[in-house]
């Protein structure tokens, strides 16, 4: 198993699309002026001197720094994720928001076909948190049983090795046949993993292939995110495949046990990493939670007319203000472990939204308001989206009315208090729209927020009481801030700092170098030529 690092939160916010130019020609122009200008001043074209080499040092250093802040860098702080050692591919520590149970290699002989990890809720890992890792045919058997009644425990299988459509059908049907008298629903399912495969000729290593095991029974079955279809009644038969005592992967059983048994009751609640720590990261797990009320990008009265002054204070300085102070009283008088945890670690922790909601809501109410205040302009917000926003919508929604008519609707849905969410679903490859009931925050289903509407009574009810229709059309028609929704959508496509940065590099400062250089080289021709007619 490896880990992966918690890295800084939100810090994307802080670099505009300005920085990007402004940082590729300063860089530029430093080394322009120290590689070619003044060598040429003193006559020695070619030679970098010492000081020069440092200011040059200097200028690359602080690109770095920058790049190491770039969206493209792990924005989010996770919790550990597993690879598997045969094959060296890696899974997400959760999925839809179910934690990681174990990894494990489907073998055939020699070959490495594929990687299995399996996913379920928090109260199945539970079940089995305190049986001795020495006793796994109790641990797989109590776990089995506990299964029966999780709503879904997923298996996602990553390809390693080229399997034609057929036989990775056949492959899958023939584990499933003996586990089960219902021959029908193994054609199903066999039928179904075919027809998804087929449209892609083979299952290629990268092809992912997911497997839904519900409660009512059925298996629902996704090829690379698209969903093909269901198998009814193969539920249990399915999770035999993996986790009774002829399971087809020896390793898979072994993670699960591995990574499920034996766990204290604080180490269930926080999925964290399982290495030993410092004793620096230990001091600063024990620190005080300090959370902090964020400031608004704007004056109190820069919104109105659509949310007034005392509206927007009472809404910061009152229920955000309050959202704080309660994380903060429930992290430094609760487990010090979960003080390490940043807030979007905590809100896609299932296990502490089951175990400890109080904390969870707050948290996630903390990072909703943070986002939502930055989804608004005090001027110059409203109208319709731009550039790669505005082409996305139009794919995704046919159009920017039908988009703007979705939110609404979802926004008129919202039953007491919520929030409507435009987001980013990396899975489907496509932007969508959410309604949430509370503090829901579609980063729990591993969507990207994008923009975001509070439907709590707080946000509009002194300026439009039970009008909240009045309320969306006005935040659409002059608050929207849709430059700060297009760097979320950048963020959650892979078109950050790190390729802006590239692009602007080579489309700006190179030329500007090649042009200097182009100037300098005519320059010395001309001088060259009347020298020689002199």
């Amino acid at each position: 198993t490896t880990s992966s690092r918690p890295s800084p939160l939100l810090l994307r916010d802080s670099i505009s699309d300005n920085t990007l130019f402004v940082a590729a020609i300063t860089i530029t122009i430093i080394t322009t002026i120290d590689v070619l200008l003044l060598p040429m001043a003193s006559g020695r074209f070619g030679r970098l001197t010492l000081p020069g080499m440092l200011r040059s040092l200097a200028a690359w250093a602080l690109l770095a720094a920058a790049l190491c802040l770039s969206p493209n860098a792990k924005v989010e702080a996770a919790a550990a994720a597993l690879v598997d050692a045969a094959t060296k591919i890696s899974f997400d520590d959760n999925l839809g928001g179910l934690p990681l149970f174990g990894v494990g290699c489907r073998r055939k002989g020699p070959i490495k076909v594929y990687s299995v990890g399996m996913y379920s809720d928090g109260k199945a890992k539970g079940s089995v948190s305190s049986v001795p890792k020495s006793n796994k045919v109790d641990a797989l058997s109590t776990l089995r049983d506990s299964l029966k009644s999780s709503k879904v425990t997923t298996f996602l299988l990553k390809m390693n090795f080229k399997v034609g459509a057929e036989k990775m059908a056949d492959a899958i049907a023939e584990s499933v046949a003996p586990r089960t008298s219902d021959s029908g629903a193994v054609e199903t399912l066999k039928r179904l993993i075919l027809d998804g495969i087929a449209a892609k000729g083979a299952a290629t290593p990268g092809t992912t292939l997911q497997f839904d095991c519900l409660v009512d029974g059925g298996v629902k079955v996704y090829v690379d995110g698209k969903e093909v279809g269901s198998a009814p009644g193969l539920c249990r038969a399915f999770v035999d495949v993996f986790l009774d005592d002829n399971g087809v992967s020896p390793a898979f059983r072994d993670s699960v046990v591995e990574n499920c048994c034996e766990i204290s009751s604080a180490s269930t609640v926080v999925v964290a990493t399982q290495t030993s720590q410092s004793h620096s990261h230990k001091r600063f797990l024990h620190r005080k939670s300090h959370l902090k009320l964020p400031n608004l990008p704007y004056a109190y009265n820069a919104l109105q007319p659509v949310v007034s002054e005392k509206t927007l204070r009472a809404h910061h300085l009152k229920h955000n203000a309050k959202y704080i102070d309660t994380v903060n009283q429930l992290l430094n008088e609760g487990d010090a472990k979960l003080r390490g945890l940043s807030l979007v670690q905590i809100i896609k922790n299932v296990q502490i939204s089951q175990n400890n909601p109080a904390l969870y809501n707050n948290a996630a109410q903390c990072w909703n308001h943070r986002f939502y205040w930055k989804c608004m302009a005090g001027s110059g917000g409203g109208g319709e989206p731009t550039g790669l926003l505005a082409k996305t919508v139009r794919r995704d929604f046919g159009s920017f009315n039908n988009f703007r008519k979705e939110m609404e609707t979802e926004a008129m849905k919202a039953f007491g208090s919520g929030w409507v969410w435009l987001g980013y679903n990396k899975q489907k490859g496509k932007l969508e729209v959410i309604l949430t009931s509370g503090a829901g925050n579609p980063i729990s289903d591993n969507i990207t927020p994008v923009l975001a509407i509070d439907m709590w009574e707080h946000a509009y009810y002194l300026d439009y009481q039970e009008r909240r229709i009045d309320y969306v059309n006005g935040f659409f028609d002059r608050l929207v801030n849709w430059k700060y929704a297009e760097k979320n959508l950048k963020h959650a496509m892979g078109k950050g700092f790190i390729p802006d940065m590239l692009h602007q590099v080579s489309h700006r400062g190179l030329p500007l170098v090649a042009g200097i250089f182009s100037a300098n080289w005519a320059k010395q021709r001309v001088i060259h030529m009347l020298f020689r007619q002199s």
